[in-house]
């Protein structure tokens, strides 16, 4: 399966929300230094933890590939640096 577009959110030092509802999570980048989390829920920074790092550095890109990563409930990040999110 190819994806015709991702969506993208820049998440800076902040837990949110980026879809309440089902998502596919392809990726991030790091552009500032932090920890990042993300998780499948629809509201809140708990549950499945879909990628965590900690000490993420400048530079650093994650790719899930071609069909990402469902995230049944939606995708909420955490972050204490800042980051670039990849999904639909």
């Amino acid at each position: 399966m190819m994806c015709d577009k991702l969506g993208y959110v820049v998440v800076n030092n902040t837990t949110t929300t980026i879809k309440p509802t089902p998502a596919g999570f392809f990726g991030l980048s790091v552009t500032g230094a932090g920890n990042v989390t993300v998780y499948d829920n629809a509201s809140a920074a708990s549950g499945v933890v879909l990628y965590t790092k900690t000490g993420a550095t400048a530079g650093e890109t994650v790719h899930f590939g071609g069909n990402g990563i469902a995230a049944n409930n939606g995708l909420t990040v955490i972050t204490t640096g800042t980051v670039v999110v990849l999904y639909t």
